[in-house]
């Protein structure tokens, strides 16, 4: 007899509406006809990319931004913890890595705080086991409450905004992974901007993890390009494409993932690179790319302590502390609100 494949019974909040499908079709038409041509990020995180990109990153010895994020948790947790109060609700934005996650809510529940965690993402499969392996480690003892949120950042930006009366305990957004630097620093102060400017009543904070490595060869072996694993993960976000418009947009062939360092922008960027002059058609726009024209898929930013603190400044906040690892690379950041209200 053929077992089922388990899926854990948690309950999810959907964000998003049920012409998910659709809006993801118009962002890729979009983003295809702008003057610089973008990948949506969206489609690279589907359930396949993210175990693809977890293969990557737990298989490749050179990818430090996770072990040494992982190091300063290890040291720091019980410190960052202190700086969230009780009965806080504490939004994660994305439920990739569990681990880390874990070493937060355990401190957090060893000074026997009250706490709402909420996990957001857009995989509903990875949300679901995320949130039910730690509502299972943690409803024993009590205390931490574990909830899922399932869909983008600006789905949530909207969430916050109908929540803006009914939450009085201070909120915590915990955004590791150096999930910040895959936006510019324009577009990440913006979006800081945009949950600030949700109008809830209540304080809110942000722990944030970014990756500040200024060693460009120790990038280039981190994010190497030809790396088997990472070709993967990349190849996958043209065949979800195809999947999602129900035709072949992308063929394999026509396509070749690279990736370079820009330190004018101190960022890594992989891009799709056409092999040949080609024409689709979206949603009946025509997309057409010449030979050898680079798409972008997705970007790492490398942002020093200087560079945190001038981003969130434009958002109206304050970096209040930060924790290093061990080489002085990767750093964790209390960010609050700013009282005085300067930028």
């Amino acid at each position: 007899m053929s077992s089922q494949p388990f899926t854990p019974k948690v309950h999810l909040t959907r964000l998003s509406s049920n012409a998910e499908t659709s809006n993801l079709q118009a962002k890729l038409r979009d983003t295809l006809t702008s003057k610089v041509k973008i990948f949506p990020s969206e489609l690279l995180w589907d359930d396949l990319g993210l175990t693809k990109f977890e293969a990557f990153r737990t298989l490749t010895s050179d990818y430090y931004p996770a072990r040494n994020e992982t190091q300063i948790l290890i040291k720091y947790a019980d410190i960052i913890s202190q700086s969230i109060p009780m009965k806080a609700s504490i939004i994660e934005l994305g439920s990739g890595n569990i681990e880390k996650t874990t070493l937060l809510l355990s401190a957090l529940q060893k000074q026997e705080k009250t706490i709402d965690y909420y996990a957001l993402d857009m995989s509903s499969d990875e949300l679901s086991t995320s949130v039910h392996t730690l509502d299972i480690k943690f409803q024993q003892r009590g205390g931490i409450s574990c909830h899922g949120l399932l869909g983008t950042y600006d789905d949530l930006v909207l969430w916050l905004h109908k929540q803006q009366h009914g939450v009085v305990s201070p909120v915590i957004f915990l955004w590791l992974g150096n999930s910040i630097g895959n936006y510019c620093s324009r577009d990440a102060a913006a979006l800081l901007t945009r949950i600030v400017s949700s109008e809830m009543t209540c304080e809110l904070r942000f722990i944030i993890g970014v990756d500040g490595c200024q060693n460009i060869s120790q990038i280039e072996r981190c994010y190497d390009a030809k790396n088997p694993l990472m070709q993967a993960f990349l190849t996958n976000g043209l065949r979800h494409a195809n999947r999602l418009a129900e035709m072949s947009l992308f063929r394999d062939e026509d396509w070749v993932c690279t990736g370079c360092y820009e330190s004018t922008e101190s960022t890594w960027k992989y891009f799709y690179v056409a092999q040949e002059d080609l024409e689709m058609d979206l949603l009946g726009t025509s997309i057409k790319f010449v030979k050898d024209e680079r798409m972008l898929a997705i970007s790492s930013a490398k942002w020093t302590e200087y560079d945190i603190a001038s981003i969130v400044r434009k958002a109206g906040l304050v970096v209040r502390n930060a924790w290093k690892d061990t080489d002085d690379i990767y750093g964790v950041y209390l960010v609050c609100q700013n009282p005085s209200g300067k930028l």
